[in-house]
């Protein structure tokens, strides 16, 4: 191809020149809005206005951009549905019912209203308009991520609400339909209802089966984003053959895969890079191409019919949000949230106007079609996409800067400083899985580095370069994930001693190492490697023995023995096997008597979100064998392991660990080894419940009550 060859006409039809104008202008929208503080979604509307067939004409509103316009919106709808917390939403369902029913009722009752006695329409067709005045489209979204508050509950209380809303309007839509087109029959209410009930056993049931024994089997990221992409697509078009929405499908989908997609995985940053970046931008663009400006100049009725759609959608929705808040308890800013979210009309809104506008009820006497819904609501439908649209982006960005300012407690740079990750490599087969890990307990914020250490033999010349080759696939895992690492190369000829001094040179917290094997009768149960490290430093020590993904985690199984809580670094152990069980959205069981219990709970109840927890007896080690055997498949297993000569140490566990491990070897497990009195110079209180020095610290300075405590049954 010449230059010559090469001719720019509107709009314009070169492939590679439209999607370079798409990508800058994703680019440059949020750029140049950021400064007037114009939320982009807004910018990426008008962007699509201006270049749309209705203004510029520079972009063809064509097949391409209904195909990704389409991706988009089931991508939006699916990442609601994978960023649930569903403990969260279970808790907040019936909140999500209530404010479903709300914003469904109140927009069909004022909407049917004004439609009959304003604009003068028929039943059928008031009917209609209000069903679409009841429908919402998440176009906000996004926002709530870019904020950090996707998880808040009047978010899942809104997601929630929204398909409920969507699916009763879908449905009054074909019942609308089918009484106009005479299609009606009790027959088909029945066939559509079981194909509804086939879906949702389908996608609820049959998916996270499927998905699961995928990812136990097949670890690499590339593969598993490939497969998640689509069964979101197979959950869209299953909704469809069902006669539901596509977008009902794919949000279905994210949360039937919620508790498989760790909430900091690279498998979760890939779904949000990639729709955030490509597929949602398009679709925002698209929607403003969509949006014809020129109706507003077409006349009064026009006018009068836009006028009256806008305020009475943007009216009900605020009413719908208002009640929600008030019989919900939200705070102010949690309803502003609501109706942030719940403002949006498009895909739906679309697709109602557009089966009313193509049910033809006759003929008039000039031979032009008589339709259910004419072209004054047409064109009044995309008015009121536009004015929903701007609203709810800059009240859901309103909402979203006061919950997250609201949402930031406690002294950050105590938390950054005080929480530091060691995660010594050697071995190039492991070292995804304890990146993982590292990553899953981490409480302390993204910029907070992970410590990644390989301990090289200065007399062995290739050591060096294995060891930088084992630190860069560290830092690939770690980015992936939107972490950071620190990459520590240290010269010595023992592992052991290298991680050693390296924990106090830079002052580390917490070290995680893989399972290593007892080798010799004098080395304790978990091998030399932990032998050395838990005899020479004082911090905690994490032995991990993966299995599967930490997201296919149902179960987080712990084990704790008599006297655990009174560690110093009991505290913080919890905090980390809660962390984990709240990324991976898995379900916390205890092991311990009454004591420990007793102070489980009274750090649980420290926590805003809650995590599932069971509570089981175990007096002791001697019943672990028993205990063991409830342990299922897809079940982590944590055991809490005390020092020799600390208050919790029991010899009985180095006995039957071997068996007990053999027992559910197929299970991940993890021994944990609290933090001991070494880091006492740097007791924090941000794990000490009332900023309290820890019991056992107490009792140490009480001479008389030292042997008390030792006997303590």
């Amino acid at each position: 191809m010449t230059l010559s060859d090469i001719t720019i006409q509107l709009p314009l039809e070169n492939s590679t020149l439209i999607f370079g104008v798409v990508l800058l202008v994703i680019l440059f929208s949020p750029l140049l809005l950021h400064r007037l503080r114009i939320p982009y979604v807004v910018g990426l509307i008008f962007a699509g206005i201006l270049l749309g067939p209705k203004a510029f004409n520079i972009l063809a509103n064509d097949e391409s951009f209904h195909l990704f316009g389409n991706v988009g919106i089931l991508y939006i709808l699916f990442l609601a549905g994978i960023d649930m917390d569903m403990n969260d939403f279970r808790r907040n369902r019936v909140k999500g019912m209530i404010f479903g029913l709300f914003t469904f009722s109140i927009p069909i009752l004022i909407g049917t209203f004004t439609s009959l006695y304003i604009l003068h329409f028929s039943l059928m067709t008031s009917l209609l308009l209000a069903a679409m005045y009841s429908s919402q489209t998440l176009v906000a979204y996004p926002i709530t991520g870019r904020y950090g508050v996707s998880q808040n509950r009047a978010v899942n209380i809104t997601v929630g609400g929204t398909i409920l809303t969507d699916t009763l309007m879908l449905m009054l839509l074909a019942i609308i339909a089918g009484m106009c087109k005479g299609t009606l029959t009790n027959w088909f209410m029945v066939l559509w209802a079981i194909k509804i009930v086939c879906f949702g056993l389908i996608v609820l049931f049959v998916f996270p089966i499927i998905a699961r024994a995928f990812m136990k089997r097949f670890e690499d990221n590339i593969l598993q984003f490939i497969f998640v992409l689509a069964m979101v697509f197979l959950g869209a078009f299953l909704a469809q053959l069902a006669g539901l929405e596509g977008v009902l499908g794919s949000f279905m989908v994210g949360i039937s895969l919620n508790r498989l997609v760790p909430k900091v995985s690279p498998l979760k940053h890939r779904l949000e890079f990639v729709g955030n970046a490509l597929f949602i931008p398009f679709f925002l663009i698209g929607v403003g191409m969509m949006i014809d400006y020129r109706v507003l100049f077409s006349g009064y009725e026009a006018l009068l019919v836009a006028g009256v759609m806008a305020v009475v959608a943007i009216t009900s929705k605020w009413l719908a949000a208002t009640f929600t808040r008030i019989t919900c308890r939200l705070t102010k800013d949690e309803g502003l949230m609501v109706f942030g979210l719940s403002n949006a009309h498009a895909v739906a809104t679309l697709a109602a106007v557009m089966v009313g506008y193509n049910i033809i009820l006759g003929q008039n006497p000039d031979g032009t079609p008589v339709r259910l819904l004419n072209d004054h609501v047409l064109n009044g439908t995309i008015i009121m996409i536009l004015l929903s649209c701007i609203i709810s982006s800059f009240v859901t960005e309103k909402a979203a800067r006061r919950l997250a300012l609201a949402g930031q407690t406690g002294d950050k740079s105590e938390k950054e400083t005080r929480e530091r990750i060691l995660i010594p490599v050697s071995n190039p087969e492991t070292i995804d899985r304890l990146m993982e890990l590292a990553v899953m307990m981490k409480t302390a914020p993204l910029k907070q580095p992970l410590y990644v250490l390989a301990v090289v033999d200065d007399i062995v010349n290739e050591s060096r370069g294995t060891g930088e080759k084992l630190l860069e696939r560290a830092a690939k895992v770690a980015a992936s994930t939107d972490n950071t690492i620190e990459q520590l190369v240290r010269y010595d000829v023992n592992a052991a001693s290298g991680i050693i001094h390296t924990v106090k040179e830079h002052n580390i917290s917490d070290v995680i190492i893989g399972l290593h094997r007892k080798t010799k009768l004098t080395e304790s149960v978990l091998g030399q490697m932990a032998d050395s490290l838990q005899k020479s430093m004082s911090r905690s020590i994490y032995v991990y023995k993966p299995v599967q993904p930490l997201g296919t985690t149902s179960q987080i199984v712990t084990f704790i023995p008599e006297k655990a809580e009174l560690e110093l670094g009991f505290q913080r152990s919890y905090e980390h096997i809660y962390h984990i069980a709240k990324q991976a959205d898995a379900s916390l069981i205890f092991y311990a008597n009454s004591d420990t219990e007793e102070k489980l709970k009274l750090f649980a109840g420290l926590h805003k979100h809650k995590v599932p927890t069971f509570y089981r007896k175990m007096e002791g080690w001697h019943e672990i064998e028993s205990c063991i055997k409830q342990v299922r498949s897809n079940d982590l297993v944590i055991f809490i392991a005390g020092r020799k000569s600390t208050i919790s140490y029991n010899a009985l566990f180095e006995e039957l660990f071997a068996s007990v491990s053999n027992a559910v070897i197929n299970n991940s497990q993890l021994v944990i080894y609290p933090e001991q009195f070494g880091f006492q110079s740097e007791t924090d209180e941000r794990f000490s419940v009332l900023h309290n020095p820890s019991p056992v610290f107490e009792e140490l300075k009480k001479p008389r009550k030292w042997l008390d405590i030792l006997t303590k049954k």
